[in-house]
């Protein structure tokens, strides 16, 4: 990445004090992420990317092709799944001859592939469930299916690398909430809307499609509706540390562990709601805002193991990028290899997982499970 800001930068004729004024940081700081020597977070990748008035993803680089027969086809499917999406109008679809339980049980497969950090295999099967979950004559039904499992192709096309791909899906997600008129349906499609405006940096929106949401659903008693609630609470609160809005953050953190504690562990609409995930959230907060140590202590008091694969894989990159930043590299290395166990096609893609193994290597932690992992991630061992 450093690369890619110093080629920038130098395409525009700045200098690094100029570059790193309009950034707000110091230009120490820009000169050391040029060279490899500081890491980022997710939210100085956002100021970086608007210093130089690029794309994060630009930053950050296009989809990376790993060493992983699985993630290759998902990058196929990934394509195929934009044409399909492109192709199937919301309205007027052509009929298919697909049953409304055929459908259903067909959802229930993506959706449970998603889970388990199966992306290649959730992406391919989506191929052919989005055109039949448009050809339903029922189509009420059809709308019901279409929330959640857009939703799944949105974080499986996001978490292998196409955000413009996801941002479509999030589209059809929350066009088929309207349809439906269903706060609750309303309230997750904005989750997702807002997940891939978060992810290119824009906070802003992301956070104002969750206010309203919120809003919609504050004192509903629909079944669900307190837990999406709360999950709304926790991506406000990631919106708001992308704004710098510290304590605004903290207060949504308090209200989501609120909710957390009233409704316990649930499984509504796939979002393994309740205490756990709430300290998964607040732990990245911790990370995000300079605090791994508080991250640490955090990660004690959670049990991954009755969560799906893919929180658990957010939990041990999110506990290896503790770890590193404490100086525990031996650690960082355990838990990255434990990301990779749980959710390997997530755990290769991962922009966080490559930068902090880059962090390792820069330490001198060049072990031969950190050679191993880097090099099933293509990266570059010196």
């Amino acid at each position: 990445m450093g690369d890619r800001i110093r080629i920038r930068r130098e395409l525009r004729g700045w200098s690094i004090r100029h570059a790193a004024s309009r950034a707000g940081i110091s230009h120490t700081s820009w000169s050391r992420i040029e060279r490899g020597q500081q890491r980022t977070d997710r939210y100085m990748v956002v100021d970086l990317a608007a210093a130089l008035e690029c794309s994060v993803v630009d930053l950050t680089g296009q989809a990376y092709t790993p060493a992983d027969r699985q993630l290759d086809a998902a990058r196929i499917d990934a394509e195929r799944v934009w044409r399909i999406m492109m192709d199937t109008p919301m309205v007027g679809a052509r009929e298919m001859p697909a049953t409304v339980e055929q459908v259903r049980r067909e959802a229930g497969l993506v959706r449970a592939l998603y889970g388990r950090c199966d992306y290649a295999g959730a992406l391919r099967r989506l191929v052919d469930l989005v055109p039949a979950m448009h050809g339903l004559t029922d189509r009420r039904a059809a709308l019901a299916e279409m929330v959640p499992v857009y939703g799944v192709a949105m974080g499986s096309l996001l978490n292998v690398g196409y955000p413009a791909h996801a941002w479509l899906a999030a589209e059809r997600c929350a066009e088929a909430a309207g349809l439906l008129d269903d706060p609750v349906a309303a309230g997750v499609a904005a989750a997702n809307r807002a997940r891939v405006s978060a992810y290119s940096g824009a906070y802003g929106p992301a956070r104002a499609w969750c206010d309203a949401a919120g809003a919609d659903l504050a004192g509903s008693g629909a079944d669900g509706a307190l837990d999406v609630l709360g999950f709304l609470h926790l991506a406000r609160a990631h919106h708001l540390a992308g704004l710098r809005d510290r304590a605004g953050a903290e207060d949504h953190l308090a209200e989501a562990a609120r909710i957390a504690a009233h409704t316990g562990e649930t499984e509504s609409w796939d979002l393994a709601w309740g205490p756990q995930n709430v300290a998964l959230w607040r732990m990245a907060f911790q990370l995000d805002t300079g605090r791994p140590e508080e991250a640490i202590r955090t990660a004690a008091g959670v049990d991954v193991s009755g969560l799906p694969a893919v929180r658990q894989v957010y939990f041990w990159l999110d506990l290896s990028r503790a770890a590193e930043a404490v100086g525990r590299s031996r650690d960082a290395v355990r838990m990255l290899l434990a990301a990779e166990r749980v959710g390997p096609q997530h755990a290769r893609s991962s922009t966080s997982a490559r930068e902090t193994a880059r962090e390792l290597l820069r330490r001198g932690a060049a072990s031969p499970e950190l050679r191993g992992l880097c090099e099933r991630m293509s990266m570059t061992v010196q």
